[in-house]
Formats: structure tokens, sequence, C-alpha cells
């Protein structure tokens, strides 16, 4: 990482040499090479009579602390190096030297910092500036504007935002290169907690014009852990209930007074006012401060830079009081703390101001994200939320190495709290393959008017980019639906509506949330969690035994290809834990089980009965029905394809071809509302259940060619739910294109 920033500056220099005086790097190679002495005299003369403090005090300070020798190979090395990118043109490019930064945080795993694709920032940037009323040709109005990215990373997300902004004011005939030294200090604000970061980000914004000086930025890495002092820092959540905050340094030359080579601080304390920001453009870090499982890391959100077992708990106990006082609050441990900036991005948005992020896919339906959600529909409108429906590890992340489904969130905060919220999904096909593309569809999005209910097509040139939805409650299950249609027709089941594709014949439901029917089992570390919290140690149940206390515990594909599936472990009862033990078993055991981790390409069951009471565990939790007499109505129900589109709908769709609820959520699925059933409709489920006993299914993304999951919505639509069967025939299509959404079938090769 500090060759990275070494060779950054190095590149830096070549775009600057000749201008303001500013010696050619080549001019200084002597016989036998670069010597590290000379190149940190050059770069301090730039720094003293110059700037770009930024892109040269850090590079400096860490060629001083190399030995002579090997400085000066590096040196050598990155010249070549850095004339070989100035001759192809890259050396202005973000793309690079991001993404080299990236593969070298040696902390990833906990601070789960995800590089920004510059399309991704390109199309998140001119969406969010697309809502912005400023009057580009106003030099002081551009210049008033304050945009903030206070986990700015390695400044792609804030560089995209700041050369959209250069580019209006260029095409309104103005001269962007006088507002860019006023811009660089007043109006641009990036923190982060990696130095090397800030640095490629002042480096970044600096390239827009790479021979205009400027004094003092706002471009600050904070501090993170206990200071020399004892004082606990937790990085730029630190200002979601402070004006201002102790950095631990800014990057910027200004009110700095040069003494030798050691500057003297003046500038100790970053400020942002509350309410105070234009625009918040973020991609924040997504790690979650809770660890259930056994973990030698007790916080993994606060465990970067090597931070003590007891530091991590005290940042995250400081993090809990800053939530805690607020009024409302995005933030949940089981969120992870892209929530928790959630909340500083609010505190800082003045009303009016726009907000633009990068979220995990679980935003949309995650239970742990509801506040968020609330948070976002109580006081922000024109939601618009964009996902990618591709297939592939990585197509449907808007940032770069990460498997995980990514979306995009732009709003814009109430000025008055009775303003009316509209919602828009926007479902792309592809990631933008150019910046170009990305701009299109920015222009394609933002011009529609996201008040009228409706779904339309992304046309770009001749060609479909995918479609949106307007709607006007947060449906979040319209996120990530790559067939407009299919939406639609999901939308109205929820409304107890079952309307043919073709025709549009419709047919009312007795439809119900499952909580209305009975009540969900116990979490899986209630069972068998670390004592005290689970009175019983779970083993694996040995073939031939019959235990005491039997549970279905795990998912094992190739046996649960019909409605009935054995235990798969014992429980044995923890010392002194009879008591509590007898209680969970009385209260808590059915037969009835419904998942919670549903691979919709591997699997073949959504609910399923054992073949006696047993208690539920980590993927096939209880579900205790008020009436036991419906438990094999919930069986046909969930397995048939309604049921398992359901599942998709209200699960989140973070991984192709899963669908994950938790054990909160699973009350709230759509069911079929079997208190309304008479004794008939009762004898009939049963009569069915019996019939499709045995029966084997294919993986649920296979149900367009499985003749018994075909048969099984047959009987289920026409026999119990009383749909004509020229209705039913219209399912066929419906069916089809379930299983031709990338997010169902995940790329394997058994799709349409």
């Amino acid at each position: 990482m500090a060759v990275a920033i070494i060779a950054n500056a190095a590149v830096f220099h070549t775009r600057i040499e000749g201008k303001q005086g500013i010696p050619f790097i080549g001019n200084l190679k002597t016989s036998s090479g670069f010597v590290n002495t000379e190149v940190i005299a050059c770069w301090k003369w730039i720094i003293e009579n110059v700037n770009y403090w930024p892109i040269f005090k850090i590079a400096s300070d860490l060629l001083s602390n190399m030995p002579t020798v090997q400085a000066n190979e590096i040196l050598n090395l990155l010249y070549e190096t850095a004339s070989r990118l100035a001759d192809i043109g890259a050396t202005s490019l973000n793309d690079l030297s991001g993404r080299m930064f990236q593969k070298l945080i040696a902390d990833r795993k906990f601070l789960a910092t995800f590089y920004t694709l510059p399309v991704s920032a390109t199309l998140l940037a001119e969406l969010a500036i697309a809502r912005s009323s400023t009057d580009w040709g106003n030099a002081d109005e551009v210049k008033a504007l304050r945009l903030g990215d206070l986990a700015c990373g390695t400044g792609t997300l804030v560089g995209a935002f700041y050369h959209a902004v250069l580019s209006r004011h260029r095409r309104a005939g103005c001269d962007d290169a006088e507002i860019h030294p006023t811009m660089m200090e007043e109006s641009l604000y990036a923190f982060d907690i990696m130095p090397a970061a800030t640095h490629l980000t002042a480096s970044t914004l600096s390239n827009a014009h790479p021979d205009i000086p400027f004094g003092t930025t706002k471009i600050v890495t904070m501090p993170y852990g206990y200071d020399e002092k004892k004082s606990l820092h937790i990085g730029s959540l630190d200002l979601t209930i402070e004006q201002q905050a102790e950095s631990l340094f800014s990057l910027g030359k200004g009110r700095k007074q040069m003494i030798g080579y050691v500057e003297k601080r003046e500038d100790k304390f970053v400020g942002v006012s509350l309410s105070s920001l234009d625009i918040v453009i973020m991609n924040p870090p997504f790690t979650r401060p809770t660890n259930h499982e056994k973990a030698e890391v007790p916080v993994p959100s606060f465990a970067g830079f090597n931070t003590s077992d007891d530091e991590q708990r005290a940042m995250s106990n400081k993090l809990k009081q800053i939530r805690n006082s607020l009024q409302q609050s995005a933030g949940h441990g089981n969120a992870g703390l892209a929530s928790n900036f959630i909340d500083l991005a609010h505190a800082k948005l003045r009303l009016g101001g726009i907000l633009a992020l990068v979220l995990p896919a679980t935003f949309t339906q995650g239970k742990s994200w509801t506040d968020a959600r609330n948070l976002l529909t109580d006081h922000y409108r024109d939601i618009t939320v964009v996902s990618i429906t591709d297939t592939g590890r990585n197509s449907q992340a808007f940032s770069a190495d990460t498997s995980i489904a990514e979306v995009l969130v732009i709003a814009t905060k109430k000025i008055r709290s009775d303003e009316e919220s509209a919602f828009q999904f926007v479902n792309l096909h592809h990631r933008p393959t150019h910046h170009v593309e990305a701009v299109e569809l920015a222009k394609f999005i933002s011009k529609e008017n996201r008040t009228e209910e409706c779904v339309k097509p992304i046309i770009i040139g001749d060609k479909s980019g995918g479609h949106y939805i307007n709607t006007k409650q947060f449906q979040c299950g319209c996120a990530g639906v790559g067939e407009a249609d299919l939406s639609i027709f999901m939308l109205s089941l929820l409304s107890g509506t079952f309307v043919a594709p073709q025709t549009k014949k419709k047919v009312d439901l007795q439809v119900v949330r499952l909580r209305a029917l009975g009540n969900r089992g116990l979490l899986h570390r209630d069972i068998s969690g670390q004592a005290p919290r689970g009175p019983f140690d779970k083993v694996p149940l040995e073939p031939g035994r019959f235990p005491t206390y039997p549970a279905l515990w795990n998912h094992s594909v190739e046996r649960e290809r019909s409605f009935i599936v054995g235990p798969d472990c014992e429980l044995l009862i923890r010392n002194k834990q009879q008591e509590k033990a007898a209680n969970v078993w009385t209260q808590k055991t059915s037969r009835l089980h419904l998942t919670l981790e549903l691979g919709l390409n591997s699997q073949s069951l959504a609910a399923c009965l054992t073949t006696e009471k047993t208690l539920g565990g980590r993927s096939w939790p209880n579900f205790i029905m008020d009436d036991i007499e419906h438990e094999k109505s919930m069986v046909l129900w969930f397995n048939s394809t309604l049921g398992l589109m359901v599942y998709w709908w209200m699960g989140s769709r973070q991984q192709p071809g899963r669908t994950i609820m938790t054990i909160t959520t699973i009350e709230s699925l759509l069911s079929i509302d079997t208190q309304q059933f008479n004794k008939e409709k009762i004898k009939t489920a049963e009569k069915l259940f019996e019939q499709f006993r045995e029966v084997e299914f294919l993986p649920a993304n296979e149900s367009y060619r499985d003749a018994n999951r075909m048969a099984l919505d047959e009987a289920l639509l026409v026999e119990l739910l009383g749909v004509s069967e020229d209705v039913v025939d219209e399912f066929d299509l419906i069916r089809r294109q379930w299983c031709a959404e990338p997010s169902v079938h995940g790329g394997k090769n058994t799709r349409p």
C-alpha cells in the first residue's frame, strides 16, 4: 500500500510537470538512475511553492522511511511504469489506483470496504445531480454547493459527482477551472479512516485541474479507536450527533505553517454542521457490529487496524449511545454499519437535500433494515431504488470484488412532513458497460414522472435496458425483478387477486398473513445457543436411533424432495436445564416446518412435515398452527409454485438462486386463509396431501418442467381455491417467467 501511494504521486507528477515551474520528473534522473533524496527534495519544493500537499506529503514521508537502495530501485521501476501509463492516457483514471488500493487493504474483511466501479459511480452521481435545482451557469450558486462523502474510500463517488458538477458548469458556458480552488477548499467534504484512502481521494479530485493549486481541503482522515489521550473515536460516525470532530489530519496546505519540512497544524478539528449538506453520496462499509457465532473477534465491524477486544466493545457501545440519542434511527446491529451511516447522512443533509447511497440488496427486504426503510419513507420523497437482474457471481453488484447483490438508493429529503412519498424501482438488465451508457440511463430514469403509478420499459437507443415500476408504497419485492409483468402479477396476488396474465381475468383469493394462522417456533440459538441461552446440546442423529428429543435442523436437498422429512439430529438436555427443556418441548414443537433459506435452484421444498413432532433448527424452524388440521394445507400452499413465488418475493434475494427469510419475518408470509375453510375444504386438502405425499419434486427453479409441481399447482388452484381451469392454463406463462428470473435460476443451465 505504501508503494501504491508513491506510485500515485509519481503518476500525478507526470501530469503537472512543466507547469508553474514544476521540474520534469525525468530531469531528476541521474546517470545511475533516481535518487530518493532528489525526488523528496523536488516534492518538498512543490509542496512549499505550489501546494499539492495531499498528493506529495504522504508519499515523501514514506520514501524518507525506506532504505535508500530499496527506495531508489522502487523509484526507477515506478518512473518507467508512470511513463508507460502516461503514454496510454491512463494517468487521470481513478480506476487504476483505486482498484490497486482496494486489493491491498489488509483489514478488508473487517472494514468491508468495496470499491465502487467507476461506471456505477457515474450512474449514481448522475441520478443524484439530476435532482439538484442549481443554476449551473451561476458560479456563485455552484460554489455554494456542499457535497459530502463521509465514507469516501478512494474517492470514486465524490470524484464522479465533482466531474458531473464541472461538466454542467462548463456546458453552461462557464470556465470550470475558475471554481476549482473554491470547490476543493469549501464545497467537497470527504472523510475516511484510512490515510491512504483520503490521499487517493485528494488525488482524484485534484486531477480535475492538476495545474491549479488550492488551500486547505475538507478531505479528512478521521481518528479510529483510542488516541494518545485515551479519547475514543469511531471515525465519521462521531459526527452523527456532533457539529465537529477531531481529525487525524486533513489534506491541504492552507492554514498550515511550514517550518522546515514539518507542518504546524492549526486545523485539528473538522466541522460539518447538522443539516448543512446539499448532497450526501456514499458507499458505506457493510460490516455488522453483531457476532452471533463463536469467533475470536467480539465486534467485527470495529476490528480494523488491530483494535483490541476492549477497544472494539467500547467503540460498539459508543455507537449504541449515539443511536439511542437519535429521535428516529436507521441503525441496526444486524443490518451493519451501512445503516448507521444512513443516520449520519440524514443528520447532515439539509431539508430538500439529496441522498445517494450504494447499499446491500437486503436493504429492500431485510428485517433488520426495517428502521432504515421507515426513516426514508417518513422523511424522504421520490425514493428510487436501482437493482441489477443479471446473472453471474459479481453481476448484481455495483462494487468490485463482491458477490453480494447491491442497490442504488436515491431520495430527496422532505421540506414538509406532509409531502407525499413516491417510489420508483428500476431494474436493469445489466450494469452499465461504460460511462456514456451510465449517463444515458440516468437521463432516462430521471426524466420520468415518479408520482405516476406505472410500469414502463427503459429504452436506450434501440435497446431495452430493463424497466421501472412506480408505486405509492414501498413494495420492496419489485426490486431486482427482470420481468415487469411478474411484478404486476405479484402485487395483485398480495392484495388477494389472481390476475390471468393474458386475458386479465380476475379471481379473488382468500389470503392472509401467516401470523393470523399460528406462531413461529424458536430461533435456533434459543434451543442450543451458548449457555445459558439454550437448554439443549445438538448432536447428529445416528441411523436406527429413536431420540427422546428429535429435531430437524439443516438442509439436505437429496432427502428433501417430498413432503415428509425425517429429523436429522437429536437434542440432549444440558445439566440443570430439565425444566426449561421440558417447557420448550411442550410449547414449541410441531410437525410443520418452514424453511428460512430457500435455495431456489437446488431445493424442492419450502415447507415440510416431519414424521413426528420435532423442534426446528437453523434452516427448518417450526411453525405452530392454531388449528393442527391446517398443517397439510400449508405444505400444499408453500410447495406450490405460487407459494414458492411468495417466498421469493418476500425474502431477501441477496444472492442469485436463493431467497432468505428471518424467523421474525416468516410470520409475514402470504398464505391461503385456512380459517375460511369449511370441513369439506379441509377434507379436500387432506386428500390432495395424500395424493402428493410421496411424490418427488424437482428444484423450485425447474417448476416450469416439473410435471409433479404443475399437477400440484392445478389441483391447489382448482380444487382448493376454486380457480377455473382456463385461468389455470394461463398460469403456465407466469410459472415460466418466474423460472426464467436470474434471481431464481442463479445462472444454472436448468433454467428455461
